[in-house]
């Protein structure tokens, strides 16, 4: 009896040099189309046995094929985080420079309180060489530390417009002072939203006084219900202004209210001469007086310091035009233009302009030689990165040891 296709075909599993294959009955052959079609399909994978090692070395490539692309990938990310620590690394030494510069600033500072009881825009720290110099003393390049120490007490404090705090008794000769310049500086064109001279006087008094109600300072005066009532409504502090973006939310009061060609009179030309460099909200007074709990702003403006336009609102009513004279003459410099030709001492402005017994005793009610708190600009560069750091300081003297010494009281980065 002949025995089906398929029985002939039957083998077994042999391991051999070619490793593990199919030993079949080769003797008998297919006779019918299955059986090729069979045939075929048993040496299709005895071929595949076969090649085993093929088959590891295909496996083998598509892993090193895959390693290669997370290699690639994590190299990326390898190189992205090192950009972003050399950036941040930047950054840090750009800051830590800044610093520096606010410290070498107040080191100057200290050493000139030691030095003299008078300033002005005489001395070294006022002197934008001076300062290179000594930026260069520190071994730093002043391409990349720049340096800037301004005297906040040559500006008009905003918060010298109420005798004390708390309170609301008005201080009429700030308030005159201040209307007097914001009448002096006003551009041509009234900016939309400005307020008059008079307007922003009485709704920054009323800004300030603590006495909120409906009393309003004049006609255009201003309390919590008008600024409630804004589309975007906010409270009134009803107190002391503490940093001098506070001032343009008072009513009346925006950015332009100022005309910079009239406050650049006097000044560097590429100062941007704004209302920053025009007011100020420190000067509190050292003399405090009996009252406890209350504390007062002196309102004194050192004219030695002061930008012509501030000069202006200082001088009586009428004398404006003498501010460039004053400014003139403390600038004035020897022809080789190394030594300044006139002291600064107490009185100076008595050889410049002439003023009766009664401006003369109006004009020193509201001036100063000498400063305590300055504001320090500087900015600080590291392979394209730059930073800005922004510093009031207050210099005093300690009374155990007599040293001078400064303590930062507000510090922001521009």
């Amino acid at each position: 009896m002949k025995l089906p296709w398929f029985y002939r075909y039957r083998g077994r599993l042999v391991n051999n040099s070619h490793g593990l294959t199919w030993s079949i009955n080769t003797q008998a052959q297919p006779t019918t189309k299955h059986e090729s079609n069979l045939r075929t399909y048993w040496n299709f994978h005895i071929n595949i046995y076969r090649n085993q090692k093929g088959m590891a070395l295909i496996a083998t490539i598509a892993v090193v094929a895959i390693l290669c692309v997370v290699a690639l990938e994590a190299g990326r990310l390898a190189k992205q985080a090192a950009s972003g620590t050399i950036a941040e690394n930047d950054m840090f030494a750009a800051r830590e420079m800044a610093m520096s510069g606010i410290h070498l600033a107040m080191m100057i500072l200290a050493m000139d309180g030691a030095d003299n009881e008078i300033d002005s825009i005489q001395e070294p720290w006022a002197d934008s060489e001076q300062i290179s110099l000594a930026v260069a003393a520190m071994g730093l390049n002043p391409e990349n530390l720049s340096l800037k120490i301004s005297d906040e007490m040559g500006k008009l404090q905003l918060n010298a417009l109420l005798k004390q705090f708390p309170g609301n008794e008005p201080n009429h000769g700030q308030m005159m002072v201040l209307e007097r310049f914001l009448t002096l500086a006003a551009p041509e064109d009234k900016p939309e939203g400005a307020g008059g001279a008079v307007e922003i006087v009485n709704a920054l008094k009323d800004w300030l006084d603590s006495k909120d109600d409906d009393a309003i300072t004049g006609l255009t005066g201003a309390e919590s219900n008008y600024y409630e009532s804004l589309d975007l409504p906010y409270a009134c502090t009803n107190g002391p202004l503490r940093h001098i973006s506070e001032f343009f939310l008072v009513k009346g009061v925006v950015d332009a209210i100022l005309s910079p060609s009239y406050i650049r009179q006097g000044m560097d030309e590429s100062i941007q001469a704004d209302v920053k460099n025009m007011f100020t909200v420190y000067g509190l007074s050292e003399d405090q007086g009996s009252e406890e709990n209350r504390f007062v702003f002196s309102g004194k403006v050192n004219i030695n310091t002061a930008p012509v336009a501030v000069l202006a609102a200082l001088l009586p009513e009428g004398r404006d035009a003498n501010a460039i004279e004053l400014a003139d003459y403390r600038s004035e410099k020897a022809s080789l233009g190394q030594e300044y030709t006139h002291t600064l001492e107490s009185g100076w402005y008595e050889d410049v302009i002439a003023l009766s017994d009664d401006e003369k005793k109006s004009f020193e009610k509201v001036i100063t030689y000498s400063s305590s708190i300055f504001s320090l600009d500087c900015t600080a560069k590291k392979n394209g990165y730059r930073i800005t750091l922004h510093a009031v300081i207050k210099r005093e003297k300690q009374d155990m040891t007599g040293k001078w010494s400064c303590r930062i009281l507000q510090m922001e980065r521009g």
